[in-house]
């Protein structure tokens, strides 16, 4: 299946895209803030919905995004990477336990170390959704979730929009976990709320 018919797919679970289309990611200015690409398929779904909340519960990030209402918070890429390298957040806290061998809390390192974990999104319930940059090609990295009640790990090997798809379709086993309550209108025939954006700030 490819990104457009996995984009449709998705559209006929969540709605169509916010009326007036979303901010527009200079995704060629990536590789040079990131030092790395991110996958086709999560670039394709921002083009198309920005940052969103799914049925109030999934919140996908974007690098268009306002990833939170916190003073000086980084905007654009390094605000997308900063729920990740954050010293004092929660990611902060999962490379400490991988570095003091903890892998029952987490097996992965985090970025920037190779081959570490790069969130994308969280739910209300706490739990937190990566990639796991294994390799070269982000459009090779599987997805990690650690779901926070059961103190537990699964590796979806597949991409992002694969895995969101499965999760809203509830064909993944765990979708319960991913979008507590199941995928839900919440207001004009969508299932998404817009997270707010940064575009009267970004890129000038």
């Amino acid at each position: 299946m490819d990104v457009e018919e996995m984009l449709d797919r998705l559209g006929a679970q969540i709605g169509p895209p916010p009326e007036g289309g979303v901010v527009p990611v200079p995704w060629e200015l990536g590789p040079g803030v990131m030092g790395f690409q991110l996958p086709v398929d999560y670039r394709a779904f921002v083009d198309r919905y920005g940052s969103v909340s799914i049925s109030g519960e999934l919140h996908v990030y974007a690098p268009s995004g306002a990833r939170s209402v916190e003073v000086g918070a980084p905007l654009g890429f390094e605000g997308f990477l900063y729920d990740t390298t954050d010293p004092y957040g929660y990611c902060a806290w999962l490379a400490q336990a991988y570095r003091d061998g903890d892998v029952e809390e987490c097996p992965y390192p985090l970025f920037p170390a190779d081959g570490g974990l790069l969130k994308w999104g969280n739910n209300y319930n706490s739990d937190h959704f990566f990639w796991l940059m294994r390799g070269p090609d982000p459009d090779r990295w599987p997805v990690a979730a650690r779901f926070h009640v059961r103190r537990d790990w699964e590796l979806f090997e597949g991409g992002f929009l694969e895995f969101l798809l499965a999760a809203v379709t509830e064909r993944y086993p765990y979708h319960g976990a991913v979008v507590p309550g199941g995928v839900q209108e919440v207001g004009d025939g969508r299932s998404y709320r817009p997270r707010g954006d940064w575009a009267k700030q970004l890129w000038q």
